[in-house]
């Protein structure tokens, strides 16, 4: 009898620990938001952006000393300078005792280098906590990150709304023969054509039928939507969103649009986000996804 009464005391410790015990399954749902808040706070994501200053023919000096083209907060007085040559060929020219490194490897000579709109990839300099690197956006500017950004530093986290299964949505994939030519417009003004090869997304919410144009990505497709949510519950301009994959064989994609999230401008007054499209403003109201941002003006 004493053997079978510790026996039973263990099982109901074991049955009280496994009832107590911290659960670690976590949905996906839940893995992609932390996925999302990881890359916002790394030391030059999106929330790290300090500045965006165009480039002018010739020498752009890089540094924190007053007399610099381009002046940063803190750091070496003299980085560097970027030459911009009439063809939009570009090289760098390091201070000798800079220590500024491109791709990870120490500069101590003029070295060419690449905008991010090149096959291979923007030339990203770091040095001190900045990190930095030119994009092409009708001109060339230098896009400017700073790890002690305030931004980052003093970031208010994310606000979504509730998980819907409402809005997690089997849409029709509906191909365009030949591709769209979609004109898109970023905040400054500059107007893009870009191609949508057959991405054109159909489905309803609440009985009514609304559709979407879609950009082609590795692996999914991507689509800047605005809803009537926009300006009060969420973010102005509008929200960025990825679909779950590709179109299946029943000729369906997912979309969720609880994993709509903000674009970088949202953030920082230095991104360079594009807007929705004319004809992804939706009149609906989208109340899933990433919320406004805690101190944004609209």
């Amino acid at each position: 009898m004493k053997l079978l009464n510790t026996f039973l005391i263990l099982i109901s410790f074991q049955v009280l620990a496994a009832e107590t015990a911290p659960s670690n399954d976590k949905s996906e749902y839940e893995i992609w938001k932390e996925s999302r808040l990881e890359r916002l706070q790394q030391p030059h994501g999106w929330l790290s952006l300090v500045g965006l200053e165009w480039l002018h023919i010739g020498e752009n000096s890089i540094g924190a000393a007053s007399d610099n083209m381009i002046q940063l907060s803190h750091g070496p007085d003299y980085f560097g300078s970027i030459i911009l040559n009439r063809d939009k060929s570009l090289s760098f020219v390091p201070n000798e005792s800079s220590a500024i490194k491109a791709n990870g490897e120490s500069v101590t000579d003029t070295i060419q280098i690449n905008a991010d709109t090149s096959e291979e990839g923007a030339t990203v300099f770091t040095i001190d906590t900045f990190q930095f690197y030119v994009v092409e956006r009708d001109k060339m500017g230098v896009r400017i990150k700073d790890s002690q950004a305030r931004t980052r530093t003093e970031f208010l986290g994310l606000e979504y709304f509730p998980e819907d299964a409402k809005y997690r949505i089997d849409a029709k994939f509906i191909p365009y023969e030949p591709a769209k030519i979609i004109p898109t417009v970023n905040v400054l003004g500059i107007l893009t054509n870009q191609e949508s090869p057959g991405r054109r997304l159909e489905f309803s919410i609440d009985g009514e039928a609304y559709r979407l144009d879609a950009l082609d990505s590795d692996d999914s497709y991507y689509m800047i939507f605005g809803d009537k949510t926009n300006g009060k519950t969420t973010y102005g301009p509008g929200r960025f969103l990825y679909t779950d994959g590709k179109v299946n064989e029943t000729g369906e994609v997912r979309i969720d649009f609880n994993k709509a999230y903000n674009p970088p401008c949202s953030f920082t007054a230095y991104s360079t986000c594009t807007l929705p499209p004319l004809q992804n403003r939706m009149r609906v109201e989208i109340n899933a996804g990433e919320k406004k941002y805690a101190n944004s003006t609209y």
